[in-house]
């Protein structure tokens, strides 16, 4: 794998041995990043990575200028593969890493707290259909929630779903919360 834009374009990243994680293909990780950014501005902008993996997604918001990124994932794998990729990038990004439940950080997560909430959980979880409500309160005015889950999952009907784009077996839905689209 490898960023795909910004300050660290091309520079490779690992993802965890074995099957603890299923990295976002360049592919899919580029068309995301082009429904991001025509919706949001990255620079400076506060991020959160639930499911983080090897960190690809959040590490690509950092290199398109991102202000700061907590990554987060129960996998402990997953969070050392992140912490490794984010020392190889630049040892002094500006992000934190925990080793904790995505739906217990979001619980302990104060109000409008991240401009970006970006998560890729196991396809196989079934309570991906509750994490639009759960993330609604830390997104900020303006901000998005982007969710890349298996096609089956249908989100295009939730009421802050703002687009849903299908990439083979993964689909990206992007939320917006308190605006029309």
């Amino acid at each position: 794998m490898r960023i795909i834009a910004g300050t660290y374009r091309t520079r490779t990243i690992n993802a965890p041995a074995g099957r603890v994680t299923r990295p976002t293909t360049d592919r899919a990780r580029e068309s995301m990043f082009n429904l991001i950014s025509s919706r949001l501005d990255l620079e400076n902008a506060r991020v959160l990575d639930l499911y983080c993996g090897s960190g690809s997604l959040g590490l690509e918001a950092l290199s398109r200028g991102a202000g700061l990124v907590r990554f987060v994932d129960l996998e402990p794998r997953a969070i050392a593969a992140a912490e490794e990729n984010a020392a190889t990038l630049d040892r002094d990004l500006p992000c934190s890493f925990e080793l904790r439940d995505a739906f217990d950080v979001l619980r302990r997560t104060d109000e409008h707290a991240y401009d970006l909430v970006l998560a890729d959980p196991p396809y196989t979880m079934k309570e991906v259909v509750l994490l639009p409500e759960a993330v609604k309160h830390v997104v900020s005015p303006g901000g998005l929630f982007v969710l890349e889950h298996d096609r089956h999952m249908a989100f295009a009907d939730h009421p802050d779903c703002e687009t849903s784009r299908r990439y083979g077996r993964t689909n990206v839905s992007v939320f917006m919360y308190g605006y029309e689209s």
